[in-house]
């Protein structure tokens, strides 16, 4: 839900890269140099899937008769994974360079949670159990905080068009420019401080997929109770500076236009929890 800068390297760099990599194992190097040509177009068909909202359609392999099938060509889900482990990952090996501009790319913010936690690895958006084809394709890797990775995303994976949550590097723009998340400030006025509820409320223009997706990103990474946290974290500092407004004067409407609307603009990106949170508190000076 927050939009990521397209990985600056190809399918084709980040084999290479890995192939560069690989020592004490001609074997494997042998076998992913030969599969190259065959992995490489799956880029294509990867990122045709995504802009078109048609993830889901990729199927996984097939495990049932044996846990460690050949995937393509002679390479197995084990070092397709073995690949990704030892030979992009691991610190020192060339890949390790594609590695570090995914993670550092999101500039300490997690896309998924809008930015709440710090990415601290890279995540499989389609597990590399599931799809080892995926294991070292770019946009596949996305930087993720342990909240979302372990326990918003984990190893599942879309089946249904409508269970696909927001992909940070190619989606459909409207899931980055379009507001879906919005907020209600409660309060009892009896002097203490009130409570944030967010929820989602998509245009509605929107197609039903659109907002079932949207729903079902919203519920997976908790964003309710992650982004009423994180305006619980500020109210006291902005109720302090409205009350200070208002004994210097100044009536509702300057207070939204000189504390209020400024904190909307200045929020990061359209479903950000900051600007949430003040719209709520502009519109709680309504009531």
């Amino acid at each position: 839900m927050m939009r990521l800068n397209e990985p600056k390297y190809s399918f084709e760099q980040t084999i290479d890269k890995c192939v560069d990599g690989i020592t004490g194992n001609a074997g494997l190097k042998q076998k992913l140099t030969f599969s190259k040509s065959d992995l490489t177009p799956l880029e294509a068909q990867y990122l045709d899937a995504v802009a078109t909202g048609e993830l889901y359609t990729i199927p996984p392999i097939n495990t049932d008769g044996d846990t460690d099938p050949v995937v393509i060509n002679t390479l197995k889900k084990s070092e397709l994974v073995k690949i990704y482990d030892q030979y992009f990952v691991t610190k020192g090996k060339p890949a390790r360079k594609i590695y570090d501009a995914l993670l550092n790319a999101a500039k300490e913010k997690c896309p998924f949670c809008g930015g709440i936690g710090t990415p601290r690895n890279l995540d499989h958006f389609l597990p590399k159990a599931h799809f080892p084809r995926f294991s070292i394709l770019p946009h596949n890797l996305v930087p993720s905080c342990r909240d979302c990775n372990m326990d918003g995303k984990a190893q599942a994976f879309a089946i249904n068009e409508e269970d696909q949550i927001i992909h940070p590097y190619a989606d459909h723009n409207r899931f980055f420019l379009e507001q879906w998340i919005f907020s209600t400030y409660h309060t009892d006025n009896d002097g203490e401080p009130g409570e944030f509820e967010y929820y989602i409320l998509p245009p509605e223009d929107w197609s039903e997929v659109g907002k079932q997706r949207v729903r079902k990103h919203f519920e997976d990474f908790d964003l309710a109770k992650r982004y009423a946290t994180k305006a619980a974290e500020l109210l006291g500092t902005v109720l302090q500076q409205i009350g200070s407004l208002q004994k210097l004067g100044l009536d509702n409407e300057d207070i939204k236009t000189t504390l209020l609307q400024p904190g909307i603009d200045a929020s990061p990106f359209v479903n950000h929890w900051q600007k949430g949170m003040y719209q709520a508190l502009m519109g709680s000076l309504d009531l």
